[in-house]
């Protein structure tokens, strides 16, 4: 899994455009941007890689999903300074989920879908305190209270950030965070999956760090 941030984000726009003219001409330029105040670095053990191990096919479900032990991953985020920040996720196996809101794991040789995997963040301390999640399906621009007490899903698209009061304002400005980020795989039946050979699990996500 690989974590992206962006420091600085600059917008240059004119309202002129070039023209064949002898007369002057002039062009109205705006520029904009934000500076942030600490760039946070985000670590993840075993470089990101959830490894499910071998999975003997007569363990699973022919008619049903087969939900695996979950992998649990210490995550730490550490910032130069407070800053308020949310998590995002994508999913980089295409259209292989099994479940519309989890993670793919990839396609069969003949191109069935292997299942999917829930992302969740668990035990969340900020700045040594214990903290409360948000999510926000607008970007940002308004947040709810996740009722939930622990292992808080990645969303995909939304954000999902981290408070110490309980309070729909919006993340907190973090300067440490630590986390278990748990990995919880499901199989597809296999009633619809050809393994007449090793099938490899290849999922892929990214979860991205935004500055708010």
């Amino acid at each position: 899994m690989k974590f992206t941030n962006t420091l600085l984000a600059l917008a240059i726009a004119s309202s002129a455009a070039i023209a064949p003219s002898a007369f002057a001409q002039s062009a109205d330029l705006s520029i904009n941007g934000r500076i942030f105040p600490g760039a946070c670095v985000v670590d993840l053990d075993g470089g990101g890689v959830a490894d499910l191990g071998n999975i003997r096919l007569d363990s699973l479900n022919t008619d049903a999903s087969t939900p695996l032990d979950a992998v649990n991953m210490n995550m730490n985020v550490s910032c130069e300074s407070a800053v308020r920040f949310a998590f995002t996720g994508v999913d980089n196996a295409g259209d292989s989920a099994t479940n519309a809101n989890e993670y793919g794991l990839g396609l069969t040789a003949a191109e069935e879908k292997i299942g999917s995997a829930r992302l969740g963040m668990a035990d969340v301390i900020i700045d040594g305190a214990s903290s409360h999640a948000l999510t926000s399906s607008d970007g940002g621009a308004t947040w709810t209270i996740v009722l939930l007490p622990n292992g808080i899903h990645v969303p995909k698209g939304g954000l999902m950030g981290f408070n110490t009061e309980r309070v729909s304002t919006g993340p907190s400005a973090i300067k440490d965070m630590q986390a278990t980020l748990q990995v919880q795989p499901t199989i597809a039946p296999t009633s619809g999956l050809t393994v007449t050979e090793d099938v490899a699990i290849n999922g892929n996500a990214t979860i991205n760090l935004v500055y708010l």
